[in-house]
């Protein structure tokens, strides 16, 4: 069978087919009925847009990395990060201390495994060290009817059914077969599903029918799965690396059901870079805040905004800014994350809105400072961008400013510490501040 072209394209792009080297693949290409399926799984989940022209295929990407497989075309969607920045962003965002990160800084497209196939063979790392431990047992209850007596009779059932050569009990049986070890061998069933590497896949499968063949097959739910995590204790909280990379590839995986005979399904994984930008940055910044600041994380907010009349009963609008920067109990800043290449997108209206709604509804100095906080790749210039929001009519002012966040430099240990508030007190002004040293973001 002939492998699909590959076309690489890069986040935040749209590639059509008069698009200079690249367009060519998408010349007179046509959505099949199976890749419809899969593009409508996608609808939603993922800032990919496909859309059918005369002259071929276009192909549309936001926030979002991965592969998309297509009937006739396989799509790679490269970060503008280096591979091994990227997993050291995803390791220390989601705190997997042992995912697998290649020892060179090498870029994505020459990588001999993709971004996907290492969350992989994480996964298979993580469960492989649980079951060299043994997996965990647990008591489940067990009624049956048994020739020998054991934990308590059934006397009821006993007594009103004939007389047989067994007895009903009921009972706690010790074993490995319960919902814990169930979702990894889901886990390791759908991870099989949707990785490039042949030899992957096949490892995945045969880990999964070697470590839990007799185990009762349930498919995987987010709610399974967010049940699984919250209820982690002491005596399972080693599952936790493997729950979270089983919950990674759940997100962003989606199988095609509509398929030939003897084909493989069609499948595609992709990441939320928006998700990983705000939890890298969330983490970071309660690490590294000074004494006297509290970053404060998903701020909800719900008496901004109250309706005088509502003769539809619908619920109180609420905001939700990314971080809120506290200072003594006292707001100094809001800021909000966007995973977006500055230097070629300028904030829209509808973010500034946004960020300008923030920053009224918090009681904060004039100007009231609200900063849109970005990624800055290596060998990008910070550019000095502040908007101020000074409406004649109101004597707030909201001063809103462009705060690059130099993630290579951070994660491969060339800055030390990076902090977007250098002040004093609550009036100083804001600015980003680096410091030069050695240390990768996680180490010791």
């Amino acid at each position: 069978m002939t492998a699909a072209p590959v076309l690489q394209v890069r986040e935040w792009s749209t590639t059509t087919p008069d698009t200079p080297s690249a367009g060519k693949l998408l010349r007179d290409v046509r959505l099949s009925a199976a890749d419809r399926e899969l593009i409508a799984e996608l609808d939603g989940r993922a800032s990919l847009r496909f859309t059918e022209l005369r002259s071929g295929l276009s192909v549309s990407v936001g926030p979002h990395i991965g592969t998309v497989n297509l009937s006739s075309l396989r799509l790679v969607i490269l970060p503008k990060l280096r591979l091994d920045n990227l997993m050291r962003m995803v390791a220390y965002a989601f705190d997997l201390s042992d995912l697998v990160i290649t020892e060179t800084r090498t870029t994505y497209e020459s990588a001999e495994h993709g971004f996907i196939d290492l969350l992989g063979l994480s996964l298979l790392r993580a469960v492989q060290r649980i079951v060299r431990g043994g997996l965990l047992p647990t008591y489940q209850p067990r009624n049956e009817d048994l020739a020998t007596p054991r934990g308590r009779l059934d006397l009821r059932h006993i007594a009103t059914h004939p007389r047989l050569a067994t007895l009903r009990c009921t009972y706690e049986d010790l074993t490995v077969d319960h919902e814990l070890n169930r979702v990894l061998a889901a886990g390791l069933r759908l991870a099989a599903s949707v990785m490039e590497s042949r030899d992957l896949r096949l490892d995945l499968a045969r880990a999964a029918d070697r470590f839990f063949g007799d185990l009762e097959h349930r498919p995987l739910s987010s709610d399974r799965l967010e049940t699984m995590l919250s209820g982690l204790d002491r005596r399972s909280s080693h599952y936790r690396t493997a729950l979270t990379l089983i919950e990674l590839i759940h997100y962003g995986a989606r199988l095609g059901g509509h398929v030939e005979a003897g084909a493989m399904p069609l499948s595609s994984f992709t990441l939320n870079m928006n998700l990983v930008f705000e939890r890298f940055l969330g983490r970071y910044l309660s690490e590294k805040s000074p004494d006297d600041v509290r970053i404060g994380m998903q701020d909800v907010r719900s008496g901004v905004f109250s309706y005088l009349e509502n003769a539809g009963g619908w619920n109180q609008p609420t905001i939700r800014p990314d971080f809120v920067f506290r200072r003594r109990t006292k707001v100094v800043a809001v800021a909000d994350a966007k995973y977006k290449n500055r230097h070629e997108n300028p904030p829209s209206a509808a973010e500034l809105y946004q960020l300008t709604t923030y920053g009224l509804a918090y009681s904060m100095p004039e100007p009231r400072e609200v900063l849109l906080l970005h990624p800055l790749a290596r060998g990008e210039f910070e550019r000095a961008t502040t908007l101020l929001f000074a409406p004649s009519a109101a004597a707030q002012h909201v001063r809103i400013r462009l705060v690059g966040v130099p993630v290579d430099d951070l994660l491969d240990g060339t800055l030390k510490r990076w902090w977007p508030l250098d002040a004093v007190n609550a009036t100083a002004p804001v600015a980003a501040r680096v410091v030069s040293g050695a240390g990768q973001i996680g180490a010791p």
